[in-house]
């Protein structure tokens, strides 16, 4: 059984859909759910939100929506709402309070040694947590997961755009994180042994924290013990969340199932990811994909269908493994969002109507509020 769970950050507004500081600590008790926590992070118009543990895709996308609704409810009643991408499309980061200082030791000390790499990392990530029993090989699981991480992230790409401009690419976001030192694709580990000793020997020499691990697109999480996936952008909509969460249950299922038949596999270098990753960014789901294990270019619909038959075992009935099926196609044929904002952008002079569009989207799936709870 592999265990899911879900880290969201989503992004506070006004009414006007432009970024606003929210004060998480008001009310914080008033806003608590069994589905999940809500939490702060290093810029104050931000919410993180954290699933419980899911024991399947349904139960995570349920959660995920209570904890969202919860962070509607708790933005309303300071007259906010949220929005959720990879990326603000207009805002500056120089124009974004942050909580620093030494009541905030953790990101005072992320200023301190980042400066504006920190600053300007003004991004909304969407982390998906795969957790394994004991004595599963995760190292040799994470080794080959690697592989699909530009996929997830075309699938999930929504930050197109920076500070009004359209930068050309889908997922501007990863042009902002690895900014910093030991981020993006990881490496190749020979054990599990090797990968902590690495992050111990950063801890011994100062470059991380004593509590904190590495943030690279994907890791072996130094707390949780889980294969916690990083690259993905926010996303609005819960059927898409739900498409990637059961492509990565799958794929790690796949291997594990693999690795207990003694297939190994070949494991890609980093370099050769990264081609893939920068194709996802520029192109998304109108990427031409490198499959390096026959060293060809594949486009998107053949790509992905041969990685559906790979995975489509793992369906736990008929009619599980239809309805995922046609999600992958309806995403295919949709596109991503990043296409959707730049063709609600392409028609707003002054981003007025796209912004509001935008909440709308994070919202649509959530129930309504109240009208005592603030926006109706």
């Amino acid at each position: 059984m592999i265990t899911l769970g879900i880290e969201e950050e989503v992004q506070v507004v006004d009414e006007q859909g432009r970024l606003v500081t929210h004060d998480l600590g008001s009310g914080q008790a008033e806003y608590a759910t069994p589905e999940g926590l809500l939490d702060k992070e290093i810029h104050r118009c931000v919410i993180e939100l954290k699933t419980r543990v899911c024991r399947g895709v349904d139960e995570l996308v349920d959660a995920l929506r209570a904890v969202r609704a919860v962070a509607r409810r708790k933005a309303a009643a300071q007259q906010q709402r949220i929005l959720i991408a990879g990326l603000h499309p207009t805002a500056r980061w120089q124009q974004q309070p942050m909580h620093e200082g030494p009541e905030y030791p953790h990101y005072h000390r992320l200023i301190a040694e980042y400066q504006d790499v920190a600053r300007a990392a003004f991004s909304f990530g969407m982390h998906l947590h795969l957790g394994f029993p004991d004595g599963a090989p995760r190292m040799a699981i994470m080794n080959r997961l690697r592989h699909v991480l530009p996929e997830v992230l075309a699938l999930s790409a929504s930050s197109p755009f920076l500070e009004g401009r359209d930068t050309g690419l889908h997922s501007w976001r990863h042009s902002l994180l690895d900014r910093y030192p030991r981020m993006g694709t990881p490496d190749v580990w020979t054990s599990e042994r090797h990968y902590q000793a690495h992050v111990d020997r950063l801890r011994r020499v100062g470059c991380i924290h004593p509590e904190q691990g590495l943030w690279q697109d994907l890791r072996l999480h130094h707390r949780y013990g889980t294969l916690e996936v990083r690259i993905m952008d926010a996303h609005p909509h819960l059927e898409r969340i739900g498409l990637i969460a059961t492509l990565l249950k799958w794929e790690a299922q796949t291997l594990e199932q693999e690795l207990r038949e003694g297939r190994q596999g070949l494991v890609w270098e980093r370099a050769c990811i990264d081609e893939n990753k920068w194709r996802a960014r520029r192109y998304g789901l109108a990427a031409q994909w490198i499959e390096w294990d026959r060293d060809e270019v594949c486009g998107t619909a053949a790509h992905f269908e041969r990685w559906w038959r790979r995975l489509a075992r793992c369906a736990t009935s008929h009619a599980e493994r239809a309805h995922w099926e046609r999600r992958l196609a309806d995403a295919l044929d949709e596109g991503s969002y990043a296409d959707a904002l730049r063709a609600h952008a392409a028609r707003d002079a002054d981003w007025t109507t796209t912004l509001q569009w935008m909440v709308e989207q994070a919202e649509e799936e959530l129930p309504a509020l109240a009208h005592a709870e603030g926006w109706a």
